[in-house]
């Protein structure tokens, strides 16, 4: 029987190697934000009123950003960039009002107030974060769950033996040194008897010949 020791070294590499194999779904969730045609449409319902007097002044007048962060939509936590190419027209002071304001924080993220007309984008987000989250939840389950298989015992034999899909999270270098350990101790077993002889003659002792 192979000897490879359960070291707080090798557990912790199998639980990265556990985090690793989840993190594609993690990342595909991630990927269904809300898309970026949002920042045009939340970009024209901020200015609405004044995007008329905007139109009419000479290029290179106003200010211009290629991008609009989100920090929050109806309470809800956004934190969402959304780019404009070509680059929109924005104001030095963002103006607040009652559909939204600017963080008050570090960023320059806009806060979109719990109102009617976000009602669409806010839905977005939440089942967005939900997924994100349910993602986020089935990898920290499976790598506590490995995390248990693997201090629930000394060494890996026993570990694969009562969860063989370990195998694919162990480390390929301790997968050599498993492979090596059961070949060395074949090759080291070497029984100069004929068994089948030995078996004939514990066979025969019982009848006394």
């Amino acid at each position: 029987m192979a000897t490879v020791r359960f070291s707080k070294e090798l557990i912790d590499r199998i639980g990265k190697n556990a985090r690793d194999k989840m993190a594609p779904a993690v990342t595909k969730a991630e990927e269904t934000k809300p898309d970026n045609s949002w920042g045009q449409r939340i970009y024209d319902t901020l200015f609405l009123e004044v995007k008329p007097i905007i139109s009419q002044v000479p290029a290179g007048w106003l200010k211009t950003v290629d991008r609009m962060d989100i920090e929050k939509v109806g309470g809800v936590r956004c934190d969402m960039r959304f780019t404009f190419n070509p680059p929109v027209p924005w104001p030095n002071t963002f103006p607040a009002s009652d559909i939204a304001t600017k963080d008050r924080g570090w960023s320059d993220g806009i806060i979109l107030k719990d109102q009617l007309v976000w009602d669409e984008f806010r839905a977005e987000v939440v089942a967005y974060n939900q997924r994100v989250a349910a993602a986020q939840q089935r990898q920290a389950e499976f790598v506590q769950m490995v995390y248990k298989v693997c201090n629930a015992y000394s060494t890996l034999a026993p570990a694969l033996k009562a969860w063989p899909a370990l195998w694919e999270l162990v480390p390929d270098d301790v997968k050599d040194k498993h492979r090596e350990i059961k070949e060395r101790d074949k090759k080291e077993v070497v029984l100069d008897v004929d068994l089948g002889k030995l078996t004939a003659l514990s066979t025969a002792a019982k009848f006394g010949l």
